[in-house]
């Protein structure tokens, strides 16, 4: 997450724990954990300045929204998926030959 401060100074951080009120994060470089307030939905450092903090899902471009093409399959995936759907079979696994049969062997002497 990143922290801004009024000043424009931003610190990246690491949120350890959350509540409704509190956020607790760890500061790269800092020996201390910092502890902000969350005063009327805006967040107030220990020092009582705001700051605004951005949680990385909030970030721009974090995650890919998903679109319609990036479910669809095709004809012959559909049928056979949707064939073992109602028939209630389970996929056969791809056959594999078993190992070659070993003979033993005998020594002469």
């Amino acid at each position: 997450m990143t922290i801004q401060y009024s000043n424009g100074r931003t610190l990246e951080a690491v949120q350890l724990s959350r509540t409704e009120t509190i956020l607790r994060a760890a500061i790269e470089g800092a020996d201390d954990v910092m502890q902000f307030s969350n005063i009327h939905g805006v967040w107030v450092s220990e020092d009582c300045e705001p700051v605004q903090i951005v949680f990385a899902w909030q970030r721009a471009g974090f995650k890919k929204a998903v679109s319609e093409d990036d479910c669809i399959c095709s004809k012959e995936l559909a049928g056979r998926l949707i064939h073992l759907l109602y028939s209630g079979e389970t996929p056969l696994a791809p056959r594999i030959d078993p190992a070659p049969q070993l003979r033993p062997v005998q020594l002469v002497p």
